[in-house]
């Protein structure tokens, strides 16, 4: 997965300078992704998986539509952060996951974690690792397939 986002990360470098701030439909842009999978990250795997009593990071980018109550939204800038600032904090988070993995033992993936967005409901730390993955994998996708379209209409 990091090498995939690598690539992509180097595919945007080399388009024009604004790239990353253009919307395709209504979607996010490809700086608010990256800032989408901060929170992500930060909810998963620094809430749920490391039970951190304040894991959010300002840059993150929620999905408000998934906002429950005892979850404070309030955390998150209301600015814009510059596109360097979202590839540092991105970095980092990227860094955590990948840190985890390599000590996360086969005993701490069955432990019982709070589902950080439905306190009710126990997951499993291998659950909470398939919601980053698959965030991460789903939203490539979009920022590739937006990319391709801001391509195809620069031409």
């Amino acid at each position: 997965m990091e090498r995939t986002w690598a690539a992509t990360l180097e595919r945007v470098a080399a388009m024009p300078a604004g790239t990353v701030d253009v919307s395709v439909a209504g979607e996010w842009s490809f700086a608010q992704t990256l800032r989408h999978l901060v929170m992500a990250t930060d909810t998963w795997l620094g809430r749920a998986i490391l039970e951190l009593e304040q894991p959010l990071h300002p840059i993150g980018q929620p999905n408000v539509e998934y906002a429950t109550d005892g979850y404070d939204m309030s955390v998150f800038t209301t600015l814009t952060p510059s596109y360097a600032e979202v590839l540092e904090v991105r970095a980092g988070r990227v860094a955590m996951v990948r840190n985890y993995l390599t000590t996360v033992t086969a005993q701490e993936l069955t432990a019982r974690r709070t589902n950080p967005w439905d306190p009710e409901h126990a997951e499993t730390v291998v659950s909470c690792l398939h919601v980053i993955l698959n965030e991460e994998w789903e939203h490539h996708r979009y920022a590739v397939r937006d990319l391709d379209t801001i391509e195809a209409q620069a031409r």
